[in-house]
């Protein structure tokens, strides 16, 4: 009886359906037919038709060493071939882990490399020293005495600069401290313009201001509700509160009121 014929038996009489076969053993019905008819062209090479032959073998309840030796002696294929090593693995249905194309391949990696030290003289390049490292050494040996030991200056950091303040309040603040810094045409472009007079008008406006002192009570949405305390160059004090409508960066209303 063949293998095929044994097999195609077994499951037979262990009333199995080669559909059920298939989920044991993760290979695909086709060629489990294939198989028990003793075709093994699908298998992908002698060592995975082993391998298929003792995994239906065992799913079926059968001694699958006997069919391996008939194998064996009916195909005249030593245990392990080359052509098995390099055979492209065969799509089963199932991922198989073989240590035997493995190990080829290591063996191949292993004899390249030595080929590579051995031609490229690399004991030698390794124990050479660069001359750029000579330099250096020489240099540190140099300018390094016991008393004076070598010191090594920190690495600078990266300074990150720091992020604007952005928003409706930013900028009115920003407008203060224009102001107060006698900068009058940054704070004509951040808002003096909507201020309902001329620029020179605006500048005269501050001439006995000596400083502001903003407070912001609340911003919402685009609107800023501030106390400005204007101390005065005769060293009185006058206190403002209102609103500041901010759009884009820039003051487009005021609504400020002396409330002492």
């Amino acid at each position: 009886m063949s293998i095929g014929a044994a097999l195609a038996q077994a499951r037979g009489q262990a009333g199995l359906t080669v559909a059920e076969v298939s989920q044991r053993t993760r290979i695909r019905e086709k060629i489990i037919r294939e198989i028990e008819d003793d075709d093994y062209s699908a298998c992908g090479g002698d060592f995975y038709a082993r391998a298929d032959i003792r995994a239906i073998a065992k799913a079926v309840g059968a001694d699958p060493e006997p069919l391996i030796r008939e194998y064996d002696e009916a195909r005249g294929a030593p245990a392990v071939g080359l052509d098995e090593l390099f055979t492209p693995v065969r799509e089963t249905g199932r991922r198989r882990l073989s240590w035997t194309p493995v190990l080829g391949l290591a063996l191949v990696i292993a004899i390249g490399f030595a080929a590579y030290v051995f031609l490229s003289g690399w004991p030698h390049a390794a124990g050479t020293r660069p001359a750029a490292a000579d330099h250096d050494l020489s240099h540190a040996s140099a300018s390094t005495t016991p008393d004076h030991p070598a010191t090594v200056a920190p690495t600078p950091r990266a300074t990150v600069p720091a992020r604007p303040r952005t928003g409706p309040a930013a900028t009115v603040r920003a407008y203060i401290a224009a102001i107060n810094g006698h900068d009058y045409a940054r704070a004509w472009s951040l808002g003096g313009q909507n201020a309902g007079e001329s620029y020179s008008g605006f500048v005269s406006g501050f001439s006995t201001t000596a400083t502001d002192t903003l407070t912001v009570v609340s911003v919402s949405g685009d609107v800023v509700t501030a106390r400005l305390t204007a101390v005065q160059t005769d060293g009185t004090v006058d206190t403002y509160q209102g609103t500041y409508t901010v759009h884009h960066g820039v003051i487009v209303g005021f609504d400020i009121l002396q409330v002492s």
